[in-house]
């Protein structure tokens, strides 16, 4: 090493430990929080279920129900306007009919909804959904509860302060030549100040790739458009889309009926399984409708793509399902990375103990640092 190495390496390390210790003191609480709402969500459609089995127990195990009956029984209980239809996978085996509600201006948007049995046609059950335990919860995860008062920009930008954490942290953990195992694990009959430092490493370098992943797909979801140029640097990355008809049949022109929209989305896309549609709205005159992953896809991936269809005609206005770039598939995908399901039931199980790591993390700094600066007053006195 020669003398400006042994000048600046110990001033870029100190100004590595005031950046990791910055961000860990300004955001660890928050991030904290996320993190455990996060492990909480990468199983919250199965927590829900649990804990409301009656709103996802049909009589039997057929799927005989045509879409316009099912919209038509959410309809009678609720009058709002359907504005998605869910149709049954593995862990919510019945139609889910999401209503949205009027909400005062900057609210978070206030939707119910109604569980339809797929096998007769009977209602299940009826309940306000953003209010729901399980939904409330991700909320809080995406949010902090804080929706009109820019809490899912706050959210982003704590998520930028994991990222920069995790790569400060993995700069300050470098090991020396021959000291990785020892930097990796946590040593037995060492003293309390020793362990914890240990520890504080040994989940750092153990938790270090899940949480890169999950800090980098949560800024993405969060803040897409500039997500978005990044991707494209190595794929064409395009904004999601919201096409519609440009020009309209006359007014009181007939709509094609649900069912009649259901049967050419098959017969466009026949080897691949509905999992949401989407009727027309205000801002966007056309049906969308998702297309669920192959089969054997854990059930977290709820999509990959989706095709826009005319409602008076039945012709394809945008398909986002064949094509796509690379770009675009990663901008699709970045959800399914954050929640694991990408990699299936394994890279889920990643996720939720990954969102335990900032905890321990958090807990182990903030030891550290108060047992160090207890260490410096003892010496001053």
């Amino acid at each position: 090493m020669n003398a400006d190495s042994a000048t600046w390496i110990p001033r870029l390390r100190r100004a590595f430990i005031r950046i990791h210790r910055w961000l860990g003191f300004s955001a660890g609480v928050i991030v904290v929080l996320v993190g455990l709402t996060g492990s909480f969500i990468v199983f919250y459609r199965e927590i829900d279920a649990a804990l409301n089995p009656a709103l996802y127990a049909p009589v039997g195990p057929e799927q005989t129900v045509a879409v316009n009956e099912v919209m038509r029984a959410a309809a009678e209980v609720d009058a709002a306007p359907i504005t998605a239809i869910v149709a049954p996978d593995r862990i919510w085996p019945v139609w889910v009919v999401i209503h949205t509600h009027p909400s005062k201006k900057g609210r978070y948007p206030n939707r119910w909804t109604t569980m339809i049995d797929p096998s007769n046609g009977q209602v299940l059950g009826h309940r306000d959904y953003t209010n729901a335990f399980a939904f409330t919860v991700y909320r809080l995860h995406y949010t902090l509860l804080l929706y009109e008062w820019w809490g899912r920009d706050l959210v982003g930008v704590v998520g930028l302060a994991l990222l920069g954490s995790t790569l400060s942290g993995l700069c300050l953990w470098w090991p020396r030549r021959g000291g990785f195992r020892r930097s990796i694990s946590v040593r037995n009959g060492v003293s309390p100040q020793r362990f914890t430092i240990d520890l504080h490493n040994a989940v750092g370098f153990w938790a270090l790739i899940a949480l890169a992943v999950i800090s980098a797909t949560g800024v993405g979801i969060v803040f897409p458009e500039a997500m978005r140029p990044v991707v494209s640097l190595v794929s064409p990355a395009t904004p999601y889309p919201s096409p519609k008809v440009d020009i309209p049949p006359p007014k009181g022109t007939p709509l094609l009926s649900a069912d009649a929209i259901v049967a050419m989305a098959r017969a466009t896309k026949p080897r691949q399984d509905i999992a949401v549609l989407n009727p027309p709205v205000e801002m966007r005159n056309t049906w969308r409708v998702l297309f669920r992953p192959a089969a054997g896809t854990d059930p977290a991936v709820r999509s990959r793509g989706a095709i826009w269809f005319d409602p008076w005609k039945g012709a394809v206005v945008h398909d986002r399902f064949s094509d796509m770039s690379m770009g675009d598939r990663y901008m699709t995908e970045q959800l399914w990375l954050h929640n694991g399901g990408t990699l299936g039931f394994v890279g889920r199980l990643i996720v939720f103990i990954s969102g335990f790591a900032p905890l321990a993390l958090f807990v182990t700094g903030c030891t550290i640092w108060l047992n160090r600066r207890s260490a410096r007053k003892a010496l001053q006195n």
